[in-house]
């Protein structure tokens, strides 16, 4: 199974994923518009993406009150017809990966397969891959470290 992998050390904060990601979805390049988001930590001097982490026991399913939400094939996919906007998902979410703009409910679908943020990211700060050992380890230390930005 792939996932997205990310690399703080590697991000300079240019925002071309968010750039890609809105452009794909939406048809502009509008960040506020990107289901990945720079974050800057002041304290530590650094930037990195934030992106939907295709949790296994995702809380955001879990909440759904319509069951628009499932984890098929190993990433969270929204059924847009169930779908009533009441954006629990969006609330419940550790990551803050789930966001809106206007009316408008965005989350990461890793563009079905074919992720854009990564195919933009010129160092390397995202990459979509297997989940080996290494970088499953990796992946939970990335988990606890952007959960404990907030704290």
């Amino acid at each position: 199974m792939k996932y997205l992998f990310i690399y703080p050390e590697r991000c300079t904060g240019c925002r071309l994923c968010s750039l890609a990601c809105s452009l794909s979805k939406f048809g502009e390049c509008n960040p506020r518009k990107a289901a990945i988001s720079v974050v800057r930590d002041e304290f530590e001097g650094f930037e990195f993406p934030v992106v939907c982490f295709q949790c296994q026991d995702a809380p955001c399913i879990a909440v759904c009150p319509q069951n628009a939400l499932s984890n098929d094939e190993g990433f969270v996919k929204r059924n847009e017809d169930r779908c009533i906007g009441c954006r629990l998902c969006a609330v419940v979410c550790p990551f803050s990966a789930i966001t809106t703009h206007g009316k408008e409910l965005i989350q990461c679908n890793l563009c079905d397969g074919d992720p854009q943020c990564v195919k933009y990211c010129s160092t390397k700060a995202i990459e979509y891959a297997e989940e080996t050992q290494q970088a499953m380890r990796r992946r939970k230390e990335l988990l606890a470290r952007v959960i404990n930005m907030g704290k």
